[in-house]
């Protein structure tokens, strides 16, 4: 009888532990939250069609400030417009998220450019390895796109 009396006390405990918030094995929320980031980015070389970004997310918590990494190709419609597609991956200290990205762009002038589409969030590690999700992208750049200022806003569930 004692040794079923300290199994079912385990079993208890255990089941505390993992309700309990920030439990070892607490459920990830399914409710989506609203996040807006900043990026500001850095492009590496000219498009040919390819181009890698890196860049620095910033993030209200839980996700934080970061390092951002993206290869995208830009497929042009005219001189002033056109789209581009990518992938993308944000470390963050306590965890990854990755996805995909699609943009139209259209210039005012050959250093005036305005991105506007949709990120997508497909998988994650560490604290965000379940989160997914979807949202916004907003860009400007002055100087022709080598460096552009981002707006992200975005709805993640998991996290």
């Amino acid at each position: 009888m004692g040794r079923r009396r300290y199994i079912a006390t385990a079993l208890a405990a255990a089941t505390a532990v993992a309700l309990l918030p920030g439990g070892a094995v607490a459920a990830k929320s399914t409710k989506a939250k609203k996040f807006r980031c900043s990026l500001e980015l850095i492009a590496q070389g000219k498009p040919n069609p390819s181009l890698t970004h890196f860049g620095f997310p910033s993030c209200q918590a839980p996700l934080g400030k970061g390092l951002h990494q993206s290869t995208i190709t830009v497929t042009p419609a005219s001189p002033t417009s056109g789209s581009i597609a990518g992938r993308f991956k944000n470390y963050y200290n306590t965890g990854t998220l990755r996805g995909t990205v699609a943009m139209t762009f259209s210039a005012t002038s050959p250093a005036n450019i305005t991105y506007t589409g949709t990120v997508t969030y497909t998988r994650g590690t560490g604290a965000f390895s379940h989160v997914k999700g979807n949202g916004t992208i907003t860009c400007t750049t002055t100087d022709g796109g080598a460096h552009k200022s981002c707006v992200v806003n975005s709805k993640l569930t998991g996290v």
